[in-house]
């Protein structure tokens, strides 16, 4: 008797009930990139066709036209591939498909090739930006999470899904979970005390997630934070203005106000500090100023 065929659709519905990391705030994401394999093979496609070559040759469609004719990126690909990974290895491993069926191991891009630079916020314009989303828009939860990212340096993911059980406000610490750097299980952050009065309220409130309780997702985060960069003239779109700018926002202050670099390097969770040195470069404008405050006594 020929084995029923199992389709993309059944495992994609069951994956998205089910797997506990597609929960919350991070399912808005996970379910956009396992879509983008429904819109090219549809939900009746046979999972046990699901070959690296078939996966390798959506990718080389999507990074020509990802979506509104733009190029996805490599760090996209490379989501698209988890995702459909995720559907295929969760549903094996709960039997809706067959075990003989061997998962291939896709193709990761690296991401360092097409990563165009973030650029970080005076702190000026970061008062801008927060008085702007406050008094201007009247959007607190915008203003909140604008701020919370700049003084602490957590990534825009982490911080959506970021939960209050996370957070000690006795010892003015965070703990995120899973972090990029993979030697550690957990990153631990210092809270500015500027933001205990907002965690404080916001931790009362009975939320599932801090900040993410606010956002439908990452796409409804940006689409604010957009209108943060025309009120400071940034350029925007994919113009190296982003809100993981707030992140190397936190790093240049912390540098300009004399943290030390191996400070500055577990407050970002960063396992190198080869990456944490790219702040120690913020200050070059003001060299001029600087050299010249040295007096050798020629007249």
């Amino acid at each position: 008797m020929k084995a029923k065929k199992v389709t993309w659709g059944e495992c994609l519905k069951f994956t998205s009930k089910t797997r506990p990391g597609w929960q919350g705030a991070g399912r808005y994401s996970a379910l956009l990139y396992a879509g983008k394999f429904t819109d090219l093979h549809t939900h009746q496609f046979d999972v046990t066709k699901i070959t690296h070559r078939l996966i390798l040759e959506d990718c080389g469609e999507l990074k020509a036209d990802g979506g509104n004719g733009k190029p996805m990126r490599h760090a996209s690909l490379n989501r698209y591939v988890s995702a459909v990974s995720a559907v295929l290895n969760h549903s094996q491993q709960n039997g809706l498909i067959p075990s003989e069926y061997v998962i291939p191991r896709f193709q990761k891009f690296n991401i360092n090739k097409d990563a165009q630079e973030r650029y970080a916020y005076t702190a000026e314009e970061l008062q801008a930006m927060y008085l702007h989303a406050l008094n201007d828009l009247s959007n607190l939860a915008l203003a909140e999470i604008v701020l919370f990212a700049a003084l602490t340096g957590i990534r825009q993911d982490k911080i959506l899904t970021l939960r209050p059980e996370r957070v000690d406000l006795d010892q003015k610490l965070i703990t995120v979970t899973k972090p990029k750097n993979q030697n550690v299980a957990a990153q631990t952050c210092g809270i500015h005390d500027s933001l205990v009065p907002m965690l404080v309220r916001r931790c009362n409130e009975n939320r599932t997630f801090l900040f993410g309780d606010d956002w439908s997702g990452p796409n409804a985060l940006r689409r604010r934070f957009y209108k943060l960069l025309q009120h400071i003239d940034k350029p925007y779109p994919d113009a190296g203005w982003t809100f993981h700018g707030l992140r190397h926002t936190c790093g240049t202050l912390l540098y300009q106000s004399g943290v030390h670099i191996f400070d500055i390097a577990k407050q970002l969770g960063h396992s190198s500090t080869k990456v944490t040195e790219r702040y120690m470069h913020s200050n070059d404008k003001q060299l001029a100023s600087k050299i010249n405050a040295i007096d050798f006594g020629i007249a």
